[in-house]
């Protein structure tokens, strides 16, 4: 591939990464279910019902993207919210009900 090629398409580099990111169901699980507000992981686990390691796994992938983050970044139990908002516009335009 060319160069000239490659720099044309680069700056769409991070929004493909969110697209990969939203690519999968428990991720946006995780997205649709903190729509509503602060939770805790046991509350989300218990919603999606999807096991601890599992959705931890996801959930570091949304923290370490900045699309989640917890309360209180000190506390391992804390709940977590929203901070990226730009991806619930991303999931109601691809026709999932966000409550």
């Amino acid at each position: 591939m060319s160069e000239s090629c490659g720099k044309k398409y680069k700056k769409y580099e991070e929004h493909a990464k969110l697209f990969e990111l939203l690519s999968n169901p428990i991720r946006i699980g995780i997205v649709v279910s903190l729509a509503k507000g602060p939770k805790k992981p046991k509350e989300i686990r218990e919603e999606l019902g999807v096991p601890q390691p599992l959705l931890s796994q996801h959930a570091t992938i949304l923290r370490e993207m900045g699309i989640i983050e917890k309360v209180d970044r000190f506390n391992v139990k804390s709940p977590c919210r929203l901070k990226d908002k730009r991806v619930l516009e991303i999931l109601k335009a691809a026709g999932i009900k966000i409550d």
